[in-house]
């Protein structure tokens, strides 16, 4: 055989054995128990400083910036700022600039971010989809509010923020200019026909789409409560995972290409029948009766944390919610509700805490009560 040839061969077969996702084979009902000292090597204390008076409740959690640790008091609407030492610096209530404001970090422009609807429009459905159809519009704007908490600025005011057609969109600042939009709707309302789950577009000029599906009668979509993708920042920059409704693969993003990067393979009691995503529900009724009946089925992955040698990745079913670790050296999967904290971290729950959060290096942070870090440590 010609070498010529026998090298194409070759670097085919290279090409399709590095597309190929690796495999991590996940039983719900199967997967193991382990201590937390398993996952979790050592632990860092940040004492706070609390203030009289203030009260971190059950359900605040952390958000980690480049300077500070801010806890976000959801109860109470407010946000509690502290320097990396544990010093209090302030307490920012947010009640009075409306009931649906809720705090995101825009790391990128070093902000807190509230982003809500104007609660004087009553938008109905086809009234949003004209809006996102046409989000570069200026006129759309009204329907929204923001406001923002420049983090580089000490005072930490609350300052109202124009809408940029990203905020309509709900888009994802991937760098500098680059945005990422993953929503999925489905409506006979559109005059489009194909659209894309995964979108990227340079300041407002839509450059690449990835994943079609068809906007006005998609059979995996219609009816659908919810569809989206997910994206997740990696350790490595401008490399992004991203996961899609009812696909067991997590997809790497990195200088607009994708590519898969996992398979998450499943019992068939928990995966997707092609029935499923092929053959249309005649209603939403007919839908929601369907994923009631089948409540251990798939409806999206979601990475929660990786590092070099773990990944921890929960999962949303129809009607149930799981949360596991995949150990990537031995193939072994944990259900982190069986992952108990051991006396090596003094007995301390911080990985599975429902206030867990991570920095930009992907270690985790959680809130822990003086009271419970006593009861711990006794």
């Amino acid at each position: 055989m010609n070498k010529k040839v026998l090298l194409l061969i070759f670097q085919l077969a290279s090409a399709i054995a590095y597309c190929q996702p690796a495999k991590i084979y996940l039983s719900p009902k199967a997967a193991g128990a382990a201590n937390q000292s398993t996952f979790i090597d050592s632990l860092k204390f940040y004492p706070l400083q609390i203030p009289k008076g203030i009260v971190i409740g059950e359900w605040s959690y952390p958000i980690v910036t480049n300077d500070y640790f801010f806890v976000h008091n959801y109860a109470s609407k407010s946000l509690l700022v502290f320097k990396k030492d544990g010093r209090f610096v302030k307490e920012i209530s947010y009640k009075k600039i409306g009931e649906y404001a809720s705090p995101n970090y825009d790391k990128n422009k070093q902000q807190m971010t509230f982003l809500f609807t104007n609660k004087s429009y009553s938008l109905t459905q086809k009234d949003q989809i004209q809006i996102k159809t046409n989000f570069n519009n200026p006129r759309s704007k009204k329907y929204y509010k923001k406001y923002i908490i420049d983090l580089t600025d000490t005072t930490f005011a609350i300052k109202k923020a124009e809408i940029t057609a990203f905020d309509i969109l709900n888009a994802y600042n991937l760098k500098d200019d680059y945005y990422c939009t993953y929503e999925i709707a489905v409506n006979e309302k559109y005059k489009d026909t194909t659209d894309y789950e995964v979108k990227i577009y340079k300041n407002t000029t839509f450059i690449q789409g990835f994943f079609p599906y068809n906007k006005q009668n998609e059979p995996r979509y219609k009816y659908a409560r919810w569809a989206g993708a997910v994206t997740k920042e990696t350790k490595t920059a401008n490399v992004f995972y991203i996961t899609r409704p009812y696909v067991d693969t997590i997809y790497s993003l990195a200088n607009g290409t994708i590519n898969p990067s996992f398979q998450v393979i499943l019992p068939m009691e928990n995966s997707i029948p092609k029935s499923y995503l092929q053959n249309p529900f005649k209603n939403a009724t007919e839908r929601e009766n369907f994923e009631r009946n089948n409540g251990w089925l798939m409806r999206q992955i979601y990475l929660r944390f990786e590092t070099d040698r773990y990944m921890g990745l929960s999962i949303s079913f129809f009607n149930n919610y799981g949360q596991y670790i995949y150990d990537k050296k031995t193939n072994a999967t944990y259900n982190m509700d069986k992952v108990k904290p051991d006396s090596i971290l003094y007995n301390l729950p911080s990985l599975l805490s429902r206030n867990f959060t991570e920095d930009q290096r992907g270690k985790p942070y959680t809130l822990i009560a003086t009271e419970a870090l006593k009861k711990c440590m006794s």
